[in-house]
């Protein structure tokens, strides 16, 4: 018996340690983005966050900002999740090879079975149809095969699923080198697939041409360190040599992390073990989460603070992340909401909503 003991003691001990040794890997793979203060300011950069099915809000807050002139010098998108399609088709909206009315065409009719088939109650969904909209729109309609064929500097994050979060590795790939995982050649719709993959609920992606990145299975990128992905314009910011003069963060209307969780229940299943897997990502969809990441900002880089906006719409109305079937109402909705109300301060924005416990 005492000999049984010794090796689940050592077994345990050998556990501790090799994830210790992940633990320790990981973080020195992510080094925290180099706190630069410039003296020269160009450019607005634009950062927008996953949706899911509310892609559609985030699209008619950037509809409006394009309109009214805000993205007039745009330098820099970055996206994550649905946030990445949106950082796709601005590039081809901005670049005159699609307009807006030709996109809401597209989203306005999206079904749950343009995006996703269910086999039953199990776990992942079949995201096939979503493949095929992506090929067709991306690589047919705008010409776009490469993350290097965007006009518009820009970056998609994405992470691995090798280990859990807060640990996972967050890569951002970029049409330009301002990290060491960023190349031209990566597919986009590969990238887009992995960027859009909801973990445990959609399947995880795989990239045919890795071009340095692990041997993995790679998720949303919200699921780790990229709910807001600002990190990108950071790592613009360090490459190019001098800074924005604006960023916009666009965000669709958070939910309650309770309200998220009863979403993801009724998508799947109630088995508590997928909602301790899915727990992290739920808790960076809700508002806190937002409101967290916003003051990472505020509190390690108070000058990118000072030049950031938040575009965050705010109405009565709920609509769920993962039924696209009220994409026209949505957009509707949010459009009316955007004719009166612009961008925010982040230093503001964080005040109210702290003081109003949003």
């Amino acid at each position: 018996m005492q000999r049984v003991w010794k090796i689940l003691f050592f077994a345990s001990l050998l556990f501790l340690l090799t994830y210790a040794g992940l633990i320790i890997t990981t973080l020195l793979a992510q080094p925290e983005t180099e706190h630069l203060v410039f003296e020269k300011h160009s450019g607005t950069a634009l950062v927008i966050t996953g949706a899911a099915a509310r892609i559609v809000q985030e699209a008619a807050l950037l509809e409006y900002l394009q309109k009214k002139g805000w993205l007039s010098n745009i330098c820099f998108i970055s996206g994550t999740s649905s946030g990445a399609i949106n950082t796709v088709m601005l590039n081809g909206i901005l670049e005159n090879k699609f307009t807006w009315e030709r996109y809401h065409s597209i989203l306005f009719n999206i079904t749950n079975h343009d995006i996703y088939i269910r086999n039953g109650r199990s776990l992942p969904v079949n995201n096939g149809p979503l493949q095929n909209l992506l090929e067709t729109v991306v690589n047919d309609s705008l010409g776009y095969k490469s993350i290097g064929d965007l006009p518009f500097q820009s970056s998609i994050s994405i992470s691995a699923v090798d280990i859990l979060p807060p640990f996972s590795t967050t890569y951002r790939l970029c049409n330009l080198k301002i990290n060491n995982e960023s190349n031209p050649a990566f597919n986009l719709v590969e990238t887009l697939l992995a960027s859009t993959a909801i973990p445990i609920l959609f399947p995880a992606a795989h990239f045919h041409e890795s071009f340095g990145l692990p041997k993995s299975s790679f998720v949303d990128g919200g699921f780790s360190n990229d709910h807001i992905p600002f990190e990108a314009v950071l790592q613009f910011e360090k490459f190019r040599g001098f800074g924005v003069d604006t960023l916009i963060i666009v965000s669709r209307k958070s939910d309650t992390k309770q309200g998220i969780q009863h979403e993801v229940e009724k998508f799947g299943n109630s088995d508590s073990r997928t909602l301790d897997k899915l727990s992290y990502w739920i808790d960076n969809l809700a508002m806190n989460g937002f409101i967290r990441s916003m003051k990472q900002i505020q509190k390690e880089y108070p000058e990118l603070a000072a030049r950031t906006y938040v575009y965050i719409p705010d109405f009565d109305e709920n609509f769920a992340l993962l039924d696209f079937s009220e994409m026209k109402h949505q957009y509707d909705v949010t459009a009316s909401w955007a004719e009166t109300h612009k961008p925010v301060p982040l230093n503001q924005y964080l005040e109210e909503n702290t003081l109003t416990g949003k």
